[in-house]
């Protein structure tokens, strides 16, 4: 929100454009380490969205610079090595291309009702997830790279969980704002939300048994996180991270680990009655900190002033926050009478606002796909879930799990947010997503750079 962390970074700029400095030296000095670094720091990068502060504080694209630093590394690795190894299945390489052939029927359709700028933003976010998706692919080609990826997701999400507390005690006690929703570097509090759930999800994947130091640290990053997605007050946030933490404890409930259910339960149970006076004296506190009314009304919450909102962005109303319905209907109607080709990007918050008089989006991911692109985006969508189930269907039983988990968590975050597609986070989740069903497959395909080279030779 621009009421906490936002400006806390403009009004202490000295200390923006130190980070800033830092967060440029990085890559450089990366590019000459051990591949796993630059790519480990691109996951960081990208969970607590350290390029906002880079630009903040020179006005230039970070994404770009470390985008560079890992092809580097990547050419590097090629002169060293003489070889580049792509692995695939059948399923994830079907997966991808359904992916590819949505994001275009996106773009193509949205040719017919053209709104040039909103055209070209578009293309330019689905170009850079794109690379984001394909240089991950090409980096988990190992079980230990998976490990990798998941200790940068959890830093990632610390480092986010950092900025949001910041943004929350400069907010309250500095601007005097009062129940903040922090987002940290994220801005948003519900993306916020989304990429700590899916870092929480991650955080619990292992394949090896672990020293005790790390079963410790990620212990205390789960409590972290839990606590940072408290902050955002986001409803679709709080049903995910109850939707993991219950199918964890349905999975630790069985074999050799069977006794971790039962035992969070108890430690819980125990923690809420010592620690009941505690939490009744802090409620109003809380309250008068975090927006905790929007969804725990209390008759006898005291009337406290909201955080300015960001230029641009509706007045505020109560209308805003209970009309998703509303929104839903009007996504529909959209749909209905544009169903050939739809109404194309950058057209849906005025034909929105001319039905319900709400300058917003559908809020709902699969409601403004089709409203944009038409009928042919519903069998495309249709396609491409086909492929998801076929894929997780054929992948090894032990991967199913955080498969399904985080199928559903994603779905989940599609009802309330129409924005997933543009998130560069989803797909460093799905390169993750494909990775547990290629490294894990008896029927990969490799290409192998030095092998088609002996080919051609032939």
């Amino acid at each position: 929100m621009l009421s906490g962390e936002y400006k806390f970074l403009v009004d202490n700029l000295w200390l923006t454009e130190i980070i800033g400095v830092v967060l440029l030296i990085i890559p450089f000095f990366l590019i000459f380490a051990e591949k796993k670094w630059i790519f480990g720091f691109y996951v960081v990068s990208i969970v607590a969205n350290l390029p906002l502060i880079f630009y903040m504080a020179f006005g230039f694209s970070y994404e770009l610079i470390i985008g560079l630093a890992v092809i580097s590394s990547i050419i590097k690795d090629l002169i060293q090595n003489k070889n580049l190894l792509l692995l695939s299945t059948k399923e994830s390489r079907s997966l991808f291309f359904c992916l590819i052939g949505i994001l275009l029927l996106n773009l193509l359709t949205s040719f017919l009702n053209f709104s040039r700028a909103a055209f070209f933003d578009r293309t330019f976010i689905y170009l850079v997830n794109i690379f984001i998706l394909l240089i991950f692919n090409y980096f988990l080609i190992n079980r230990e790279r998976l490990q990798v990826v998941r200790h940068a997701f959890v830093i990632g999400a610390l480092i986010l969980i950092v900025s949001m507390i910041i943004e929350l005690i400069y907010g309250h006690y500095y601007l005097k704002v009062f129940r903040l929703r922090p987002a940290g570097l994220l801005l948003d509090p519900n993306v916020a939300a989304f990429s700590l759930n899916i870092s929480l999800i991650i955080s619990f994947y292992k394949a090896k048994k672990q020293k005790l130091l790390t079963d410790i640290f990620f212990i205390i990053a789960r409590v972290l996180i839990i606590f940072g997605v408290f902050m955002t007050v986001s409803r679709s946030g709080y049903l995910s991270t109850l939707l993991i933490l219950v199918a964890f404890l349905i999975y630790y409930s069985k074999g050799k680990n069977r006794f971790i259910a039962p035992a969070t339960v108890v430690v819980l149970i125990v923690m809420y009655f010592a620690f009941y006076r505690m939490i009744l004296n802090s409620l109003d506190g809380l309250y008068r900190m975090i927006d905790l009314e929007r969804i725990f009304p209390r008759a006898d919450s005291p009337s406290l002033p909201r955080p300015p909102l960001p230029s641009g962005e509706p007045i505020p109303d109560p209308i805003f926050s209970d009309s998703r319905f509303a929104l839903l209907k009007a996504g529909v109607k959209i749909f209905l009478n544009n169903y050939a080709v739809g109404i194309g990007i950058g057209n849906i918050v005025g034909e929105v606002n001319n039905l319900t008089g709400m300058p917003m989006n559908t809020h709902n991911l699969i409601i403004q796909l089709l409203a944009e692109s038409g009928i042919m985006m519903l069998g495309m969508l249709l396609i491409f879930f086909y492929y998801l189930v076929h894929l997780i269907a054929r992948s090894q039983k032990k991967q199913r799990f955080f498969l399904i988990l985080i199928t559903i968590v994603i779905i989940l975050e599609s009802l309330f947010n129409h924005n997933l597609l543009n998130i560069n986070i989803v797909y460093l989740l799905l390169s993750f997503f494909l990775a547990l069903n290629i490294l894990f497959s008896k029927e990969q395909t490799v290409l192998s750079l030095s092998r088609l080279r002996k080919r051609l030779g032939k």
